[in-house]
């Protein structure tokens, strides 16, 4: 998500940015997350137009903050009179990640100058306008490295790149480089507008629906059948969140291998069968799911799916192994990692859209009501 965070700075003297370039960069490393990508919007909140224009403050930072709203906001409530009283600068991430935006406000917190972070939404013309026009995009943050973005490299351009390098200077990145935007974000980009910002937003939004219906669908029927889903869903989004290293990576993708095989137990148990030449023994995973595809609906174009699937999911566990192997660094390991786990999340869909009668109810209630009796007896 696009996450802002805001200071305030109406009493520093001279040029302040580099004081906050300091607080927010320096609490970010420390945080050593594994993987973090955004270009970074820096300038200050221009919101003295709307206050001249005779809008109630107080109302007007509602609207702002979008207090009734769904999104995400951890505004100081009482340095809220700062937004109006003072000169607030923004340091705004145009992807975040939720868990991530969250530790780095915590640990701003106790920050004096700081007032707050905001979940940016660009459907809103008022956000756009403040966040994306009135301050321009002049970072990339990659890991631990930083790109300075400049249009062009006229000495000007050269010299500003300089001049922010000093800015930067004492804080821990790995490398500080220099990042041609040929004029992306500036009159000369024609996509640089309100109405195209307003897409983009509302596209995400509903892509996030999607995904919210396909884990709600898989938590709410393929459980019925397959009831350790839940903590093996949980283990592998845990790892992967916190994975630093191949081998963490590997671990993940392991899980994902497991998910697999515990499902396909739960809807296709081994047996002795040979059927087409097929075997259904234990190790035969893939061939006991396409049987259960082919007896739950008789479409190719759904046999041809599940086979799809599973083929790209075999070739994403090969690859990272690979990758393993050769001691790659880290980062090409998560890409391959998240595209596996989203695969996997695709494949427990694609079972839950050729299952034509509700899953089988697989819960051992002789087991509780046994272990319940014999606690019970063991009481008296």
């Amino acid at each position: 998500m696009k996450v802002a965070y805001h200071f305030k700075c109406g009493d520093i003297q001279g040029i302040y940015d580099s004081v906050f370039y300091e607080l927010i960069f320096n609490n970010l490393l420390r945080l050593n997350e594994p993987f973090i990508s955004s270009k970074i919007l820096i300038g200050d909140l221009l919101i003295y137009d709307y206050l001249r224009q005779g809008n109630n403050p107080s109302d007007f930072l509602n609207y702002l903050f979008q207090v009734k709203g769904d999104i995400w906001r951890r505004i100081v409530t009482d340095k809220v009179k700062y937004f109006i009283e003072d000169i607030v600068f923004v340091i705004c991430f145009e992807t975040i990640p939720k868990e991530l935006a969250i530790k780095l406000n915590n640990s701003l917190a106790n920050e004096e100058r700081y007032l707050g972070a905001l979940e940016i939404d660009n459907s809103l013309e008022l956000h756009w306008w403040l966040y994306g026009e009135c301050i321009g995009p002049k970072f990339r943050l990659l890991n631990k490295e930083i790109n300075i973005l400049i249009d062009d490299n006229e000495p000007e351009s050269l010299e500003y790149v300089e001049d922010i390098k000093q800015r930067l200077k004492g804080i821990p990145f790995d490398n500080i480089n220099t990042e041609f935007s040929n004029y992306r974000h500036s009159i000369f980009d024609d996509k640089h507008n309100y109405e195209n910002a307003k897409r983009a937003t509302e596209w995400k939004q509903g892509m996030d629906s999607v995904f919210t219906t396909i884990t709600d669908e898989i938590i709410g029927k393929l459980t019925d059948t397959a009831p350790d889903l839940t903590d093996k869903l949980w283990s592998i989004n845990h790892t992967f969140l916190n994975a630093q290293t191949g081998e963490q990576y590997a671990q993940a993708m392991t899980s994902c291998r497991r998910v697999f095989e515990y499902v396909t137990d739960c809807l296709f148990p081994a047996t002795n069968e040979i059927i087409e030449g097929h075997s259904l023994r234990k190790d035969k995973y893939k061939n006991r799911l396409l049987e259960f595809a082919k007896r739950e609906f008789k479409s190719e174009t759904n046999i041809e799916l599940i086979v799809t699937n599973t083929s790209s999911l075999f070739d994403e566990w090969n690859k990272l192994y690979e990758l393993s192997n050769k001691g790659v660094h880290s980062d090409p390991h998560r890409q391959e990692c998240r595209r596996c786990i989203i695969r996997t999340i695709l494949l427990l869909d694609d079972l839950i859209a050729i299952k034509r009668t509700p899953f089988e109810v697989n819960v051992k209630g002789e087991k509780f009501i046994n272990d319940f009796m014999n606690r019970h007896n063991a009481s008296r």
